[in-house]
C-alpha cells in the first residue's frame, strides 16, 4: 500500500462529504496509486458515519463510542493502516488529482524528508493557511507574533528572520524549503518516521499535537518540508467552528466550540511544559502563562466563543 489516508470526523457532515468527494475524484484520476482511506468517527450526531459508510470511496470506517479527541482517534486509524506513507487529513480538506502524486514524487527525491505539506490554501480567503508553515512557538517567536512586531517587519527578509519566526516570514512561499512544523489537518509523513517519533501524543485532545509531533521528528534529526508545487485547500475552522467564515458550514454546537476554544489554549500550556520548561527560567514561565491566559480572556471578551 502506498498511502493510508486517515480522516477523523466529528459532526460537520456537509464538509466531510465534500472532503470524501474530493479524495474520491483525486484517487480515481490516479489509478496507479495504491491508497486506502480510513475514517475514524468520534461519535458524530449528524449522520457523518452513515455518509462515510455509503460513500463510493469505500473507506474503512471505525466508529468510536465517544469523542476521543484528535490524537487518540488518529492513532486508532493508524493501527488499522498499512501504507508506507500516511496522510492525516481533516474532514474539511480538499485536494486535486496532482496533490498526492507530486508529494510522493518529491519525497522520492528527498529521502531524508520525513514529513511534508503542500501549499495549503484557505478556502474563501486568498491566503495560505499559516498553520502549515510554522516555526516552533518559542517565547520570543510567540511574543513577536502576538505583539504585532512580525507584521511590521515582514517586508524585510533580514528583519523577518529575527521577528517573523512564528510563521517563518523570511521564506519564499513559491519555493520548496524546510519548515519547523506543519499542521495536523494535512500531515503527510513516512510511516517509519511516524513510528520512531512515537505516534500522536494522546495527552493533547485538540490542537498542539501537530507541533509536538514535529518537535519529536526534528529531535530525531528528520526534515520537515513545504512543497508549494503541490496544493490543497482547507475550510479553516470547519472542524471546530472557531473561524467565522467557516462557522455556518461547520455544524458545531456552542458547547463543542467552547471546548475547542479552551483546548487551543490548554495545548499551548501543555506544549510549553513538555518541551520548553527546562529551557527557560521561572520568570519566563510566568510570563508565558500570563500571555496565554491573557489571549484566552481577550478572545472571550471579543465573543469568539
Amino acid at each position: 500500500m502506498d498511502i493510508s489516508i486517515i480522516i477523523v470526523t466529528y459532526n460537520g457532515r456537509e464538509l466531510a462529504l465534500a472532503t470524501l468527494d474530493s479524495f474520491w475524484r483525486a484517487l480515481d484520476a490516479a489509478p496507479g496509486l495504491r491508497c486506502e482511506v480510513i475514517v475514524v468517527d468520534n461519535h458524530s450526531q449528524d449522520g457523518v458515519a452513515e455518509t462515510v459508510a455509503s460513500h463510493p470511496i469505500g473507506a474503512c470506517l471505525i466508529r468510536n463510542e465517544a469523542n476521543l479527541g484528535f490524537s487518540r482517534a488518529n492513532n486508532r486509524g493508524f493501527a488499522a493502516s498499512s501504507g508506507r506513507f500516511l496522510l492525516f487529513a481533516n474532514p474539511d480538506i480538499e485536494i486535486d488529482e496532482q496533490t498526492l502524486p507530486r508529494l510522493l514524487d518529491r519525497l522520492a527525491l528527498e529521502p531524508d524528508v520525513a514529513a511534508c505539506t503542500p501549499r495549503l490554501w484557505v478556502i474563501g480567503k486568498p491566503e495560505i493557511d499559516w498553520g502549515s508553515h510554522r516555526g516552533f512557538p518559542t517565547p520570543w517567536a510567540a511574543f513577536t507574533h502576538f505583539s504585532g512586531l512580525a507584521r511590521l517587519t515582514r517586508r524585510s527578509s533580514r528583519l523577518a528572520r529575527v521577528f517573523g519566526r512564528y510563521r517563518l516570514l523570511d521564506r519564499d512561499l513559491d519555493l520548496p524549503h524546510d519548515v519547523d512544523a506543519i499542521e495536523g489537518g494535512f500531515f503527510f509523513v513516512r510511516r517509519e518516521a511516524f513510528v520512531a517519533a512515537g505516534l500522536w501524543d494522546e495527552d493533547y485532545f485538540l490542537f498542539g499535537e501537530d507541533l509536538d509531533l514535529c518537535y519529536r521528528l526534528k529531535r530525531n534529526g528528520a526534515r520537515i518540508a513545504y512543497f508549494p508545487q503541490a496544493q490543497a485547500w482547507h475550510h479553516l475552522g470547519g472542524t471546530t467552528g472557531l473561524k467565522r467564515h467557516s462557522r455556518q458550514r461547520a455544524n458545531i454546537s456552542e458547547a463543542d466550540r467552547r471546548r475547542a476554544y479552551d483546548s487551543f489554549f490548554d495545548a499551548m500550556h501543555l506544549f510549553y511544559e513538555k518541551n520548553y520548561r527546562d529551557c527557560y527560567s521561572a520568570p519566563v514561565h510566568g510570563l508565558v502563562s500570563l500571555g496565554i491566559e491573557t489571549r484566552r480572556l481577550l478572545g472571550r471578551a471579543r465573543r469568539r466563543v
